[in-house]
């Protein structure tokens, strides 16, 4: 396969510095015995010196229509893995993995993510899937695999096979209903502990904070990091908002990088909505934050490609913060139906 740019119809990107990026590397394996199926497989590779999010990408840009829904799929396996997973292995456990991310971004590759990071703990084909509607059709759409640094770097090679996307017929329907986020100013919120219909929790550890704040009339949630926490530790505040399949909502929240300093690197606030029963997340997912300490307004469209309960969520992780401590505050959550 080409190094960078697009060969028979693949887009390849290499993202990191220019002394790695020969080593992010996807290459034809020409292998029955590899291959999920045929003859062919894919294998993407990072070497263990990657700092921070160096990774390589391949995908396709494809015009999709906002009268349907779709599913991508793909078999992904890491051939070094153990032949069966640790008990317990998880995200945030330590043990040893493949990080494979599985995602199609709206407007060209620059806009919204639907889909999901897969951790691999053995070395067995596995399927991923999603499913998503197109938010911005004028628009085409980047549906991409990724081969994601470990959380401890390692070298890490994965194959692929069976890249699809298949249409799914379905219908656009309207949401009559009012806002759909409870409590989303907080104004029923002592200062302090959070309380339903909010939650929240920590995983991977217990060093990331998470208060309800009074500032003269407003009320807020701050959530509070230190220098060098773990790469496997981070912390979620969430409410579940009830969701009609094919409506288009807008979700809006605001944000304040309290700890901002003109020369230290923009925080990452994994933010957005969660399908727990499909495993899919939904919007910006790692929003870089504008380098200013004054309030900031994220927002971005969903069509859910399914009804009923989601999750919509705001993260501090450890992972992708590279060590630097970070204090953000957020409120005014909304998630509105639109006409």
């Amino acid at each position: 396969m080409a190094a960078t740019g697009v060969r028979g119809g693949w887009e390849i990107q290499q993202t990191g510095r220019e002394t790695i990026r020969p080593r992010l590397a996807v290459s034809c394996v020409e292998d029955t015995g590899k291959a999920k199926s045929g003859k062919k497989c894919l294998a993407l590779s990072i070497p263990s010196d990657t700092i921070g999010f160096e990774f390589v990408t391949l995908g396709q840009r494809l015009k999709l229509s906002a009268e349907k829904e779709y599913e991508a799929s793909v078999w992904v396996r890491w051939p070094d893995g153990p032949g069966t997973a640790p008990p317990e292995a998880s995200a945030t456990s330590g043990h040893r993995s493949a990080i494979v991310s599985f995602w199609a971004r709206h407007r060209e590759g620059t806009g919204d993510f639907a889909g999901r990071d897969g951790w691999l703990f053995d070395n067995q084909w596995h399927r991923l899937s999603f499913r998503f509607r197109a938010t911005d059709p004028a628009q085409r759409t980047l549906v991409y695999v990724s081969l994601l640094p470990n959380q401890k770097p390692a070298e890490t090679t994965v194959l692929l096979d069976d890249f699809e996307l298949s249409e799914i017929p379905a219908k656009l329907e309207m949401d009559a209903r009012g806002e759909r986020v409870s409590d989303g100013g907080f104004s029923r919120q002592q200062p302090g502990a959070i309380s339903p219909p909010w939650f929240f929790a920590n995983m991977g550890g217990n060093g990331i904070s998470g208060q309800v704040v009074t500032s003269g009339e407003q009320r807020f949630v701050t959530m509070a990091m230190g220098k060098a926490t773990s790469n496997f530790e981070s912390a979620q505040m969430w409410q579940h908002v009830e969701l009609h399949e094919g409506a288009r909502y807008e979700v809006r929240c605001r944000m304040r990088w309290d700890n901002f300093a003109p020369d230290s690197p923009a925080p990452i606030v994994n933010y957005g909505i969660y399908h727990e029963a499909s495993h899919t997340w939904y919007g910006p997912v790692d929003q870089v934050l504008e380098k200013t300490g004054d309030w900031r307004t994220y927002r971005f469209t969903h069509v859910p490609p399914f009804p009923g309960k989601w999750k919509l969520y705001v993260q501090l992780n450890g992972w992708g913060n590279f060590g630097n401590g970070v204090t953000v505050s957020v409120g005014d959550l909304n998630c509105t139906p639109q006409k």
